[in-house]
């Protein structure tokens, strides 16, 4: 049986564990948090500055720990469709990642850049470039976009400050 995961992606910031964990109590299915997985599988590859050393590489590592860890027929997954490298240049995350992890839907979270940043800052004490960070946004919302048409599935935009009712109903109908 082929797993059903659905992958929510999103920005530092943008509220993804959050949604994540509501979501996972109202559908009764798992969430991972592919940064989770893939520090559980090979640690020391975020630094504070929310950057990653190699993304590619990273990747590779989350489609092994997911193998590796995750036995669940249907679950969310949170991560990202672009990230920072150490220059703090935006990378695309691979489409190759999300082929091999195989999505049935996605989800791409979205936000004001300043409310994000007035997160990272209250959780991390890190105050961040907001033009940065707004070309990290608009990077992750133009992937996603792509990745989706390129694979055939799915794939729902959510402001995090709405309601959740039809995110759910759109996960749900693609768990079923």
């Amino acid at each position: 049986m082929k797993r059903k995961l659905i992958f929510i992606g999103g920005i530092h910031g943008v509220g993804k564990s959050t949604l994540c964990n509501k979501l996972a109590c109202e559908l009764k299915v798992p969430h991972f948090s592919a940064s989770e997985l893939i520090t559980r599988a090979k640690t020391g590859l975020f630094t504070k500055s929310k950057s990653v050393a190699n993304v590619a590489k990273n990747q590779d590592v989350l489609v092994t720990a997911l193998d590796e860890f995750v036995d669940a027929p249907s679950f969310i997954l949170d991560g990202h469709f672009a990230l920072f490298d150490v220059n703090k240049e935006v990378q695309l995350v691979p489409e190759e990642t999300f082929a091999s992890i195989a999505p049935i839907a996605m989800c791409v979270l979205t936000c004001d850049v300043k409310v994000v940043l007035d997160r990272i800052a209250a959780r991390d004490g890190i105050q961040h470039d907001k033009s940065a960070y707004k070309a990290l946004s608009d990077n992750e919302l133009a992937n996603a976009k792509s990745i989706a048409g390129k694979l055939n599935i799915p794939i729902f935009v959510h402001d995090t400050n709405n309601d959740i009712l039809e995110l759910t109903h759109f996960i749900s109908s693609h768990l079923e």
